[in-house]
């Protein structure tokens, strides 16, 4: 009977517990598909999560799977920001580069290239969410349906396909179907104070704010709206505590920290969070490059744009060492007023509820502050990380710089870049089908939170001033 026991322990151990670290030598590697800790919470079981395009493919908003969703491939069977990682069985969760990588195309038709560290511009989180609910409450995911199409790519054992038919099927449906409930309670609430719901995050932006409130530290849903651009993280600046604030509102000045409760909010916990990788991604994020401006510069004319720069004051805000480098601006200095919704969102009372979160663990939280403002950000690679403000709201450079001319509905989640203006393209003539079909977001700056008021430095200059400012911030 001990023997039994010890074999039928030795499998369920096997089967259901035995932990495959997942890591790469190297680092660039190790961003794009190394494992941060959420596998073991939120994890879809890898066969599962790659059948489900095709079990389900009318939930997506066209063709190629979870490519359709702004996912990049470059040769593997998993895009860039998942990681395969085997606790008993392999289960797919999303790690940091899922939503810091984006892609560019030279020329249209042409291949994508992938941008290390980047806002990922063309990502649908929110798309991918709701695919994913939807595949679960579709009568297609059943065990029969799911396994018919796992078949198609392999065989699996007859043991596996017993574990797969009675155990990972249906934990993994109830799962998201739980998720789905807890989410959309407060992602489709209808809020009083604006006349409907919560605004889509569509490509390129997340509610990471309210995820975090009303997820990670369960407080009570409220009617705040914290969508914005995901940030880029290369050449991010070790901490300076009390010095430099970082995400767009600096809620914190650790980059200890902030690496930390990024993995929680991406579903690690407490107990699984793995701080080892996310050091290492931590360390990644202060010596990554931002990508070279890949076309021609004017140099002469980018030699005026830095004097220009200099002279409007530009270097104050965003150079290393400007007096108000990564410092808070607040939002009632008049040339700043952007839209508030993002700020509010992150409450004192959340920011207290985080510095209790982990009280007595190892990862311990204290810096968390709410701040009246938004951070004055560097401009490393800016040529890559449109749209702009924090809440992606303005298409180019130029609608930046001439605030008359900023566009009410404009298109997001192109991968051509606008070499003139600078930023990626947003007025293509095929633009609004793709986005009646999901795959480009019709971004209408009268919704709640998508305001593209304010930050009009600069906005005084002369036409010739501003393009060869432009110019000067390729080159950054």
């Amino acid at each position: 009977m001990l023997l039994v026991a010890g074999i039928i322990g030795v499998f369920v151990w096997y089967k259901f517990y035995r932990d495959v670290r997942v890591g790469y030598a190297d680092d660039d590697e190790n961003f794009k598909y190394g494992s941060i800790g959420n596998e073991e919470s939120t994890g879809i079981p890898y066969l599962i999560w790659k059948a489900l395009p095709e079990l389900c493919p009318q939930h997506l908003p066209g063709p190629g799977g979870y490519a359709s969703l702004g996912m990049i491939y470059e040769g593997r069977e998993a895009p860039i920001g998942i990681s395969v990682r085997t606790i008993g069985f392999p289960r797919a969760a999303t790690n940091c580069a899922f939503c810091h990588v984006s892609a560019v195309r030279d020329e249209e038709g042409g291949a994508p290239r992938p941008l290390l560290g980047s806002s990922a511009a063309q990502l649908d989180v929110e798309g991918y969410t709701r695919f994913l609910w939807a595949c679960a409450a579709d009568p297609r995911f059943t065990p029969d349906g799911v396994l018919e199409v796992i078949r198609r790519a392999g065989e699996l054992s007859w043991v596996d396909e017993q574990i797969y038919r009675h155990v990972l099927v249906p934990r993994t449906r109830e799962a998201l179907l739980e998720q789905r409930d807890r989410g959309a309670a407060w992602m489709d609430a209808s809020l009083s104070s604006v006349g409907h719901r919560r605004p889509r995050a569509g490509r390129g932006r997340v509610d990471l704010v309210n995820q975090i409130k009303f997820h990670v530290l369960n407080l009570p849903p409220d009617e705040t709206i914290g969508v914005s651009d995901m940030m880029p993280i290369w050449q991010v600046p070790p901490s300076v505590r009390g010095n430099y604030g970082y995400f767009w509102d600096g809620l914190n000045d650790s980059l200890v920290e902030v690496a930390r409760s990024s993995a929680l909010a991406d579903g690690a916990t407490l107990s699984s969070i793995e701080t080892d990788q996310i050091g290492r991604i931590e360390r990644w994020m202060t010596r990554a490059p931002a990508p070279r401006y890949p076309y021609a510069v004017d140099h002469a004319l980018a030699a005026e744009g830095r004097r220009v720069y200099v002279r409007a004051g530009c270097a104050d805000c965003h150079d290393t060492g400007g007096a108000r480098y990564r410092s808070v601006i607040p939002l009632d200095e008049k040339e700043l007023r952007t839209d508030r919704s993002r700020m509010e969102a992150w409450t004192a009372e959340a920011a207290a509820a985080y510095n209790q979160h982990a009280e007595g663990t190892r990862i311990d939280f204290d810096r968390f502050r709410s701040t009246t403002g938004y951070i004055a950000v560097p401009l490393h690679g800016i040529w890559a990380t449109g749209p702009y403000l924090h809440n992606g709201s303005v298409p180019t450079l130029w609608h930046l710089l001439t605030p008359a001319e900023r566009p009410q509905v404009f298109y997001r989640g192109m991968t051509e870049v606008d070499r003139e203006r600078v930023g990626f393209r947003h007025d293509t003539a095929g633009a609004p089908e793709l986005a009646r079909r999901g795959l480009l977001s019709r971004y209408d700056t009268t919704e709640p939170g998508n305001g593209n008021q304010g930050h009009i430095y600069g906005a005084e200059l002369s036409r010739d001033d501003k393009m060869a400012l432009i110019e000067y911030m390729k080159t950054l």
